[in-house]
């Protein structure tokens, strides 16, 4: 069965919703063109995370947006931010830093499309969707 995943709560919806079971917001028809987080390596490894306008938080606590499991994650480890059209990816004071493309970042840092994101044991890709 096709789904919509909202872009708000990322809640599975039934392909045949307008607006979201969980949370009300409006469901974006084609969530192919949606930016999002892809795990490389790690649990749930081959899992897709969509991403919000916004702010999306990153970590072991059940509190973030995207939630994951290592045990090398903070509970408040990292957040990728949607700010003058563009995503940025910042340390929330994680134990065990974030790297991008293979640089430990210290300030917020811009995501381009394919860049790849090492948070703990965890490995991730952003892929923007077509946006610039």
């Amino acid at each position: 069965m096709d789904q919509k995943i909202c872009s708000s709560c990322n809640h599975e919806n039934s392909s045949k919703n307008y607006f979201c079971t969980q949370c009300g917001s409006k469901l974006v028809v084609d969530n192919e063109i949606r930016p999002r987080l892809s795990v490389l390596f790690g649990e749930p490894r081959g899992a897709i995370f969509l991403l919000r306008k916004g702010r999306n938080t990153i970590g072991h606590d059940c509190g973030n947006t995207i939630i994951l499991g290592d045990e090398h994650i903070s509970n408040k480890h990292a957040a990728i931010v949607f700010k003058q059209d563009q995503y940025w990816i910042e340390d929330r004071s994680s134990k065990n830093s974030v790297y991008l493309n293979g640089d430990r970042i210290t300030e917020p840092s811009r995501l381009l499309h394919g860049s790849v994101l090492k948070l703990g044991q965890t490995i991730l890709r952003f892929e923007n969707g077509g946006q610039s």
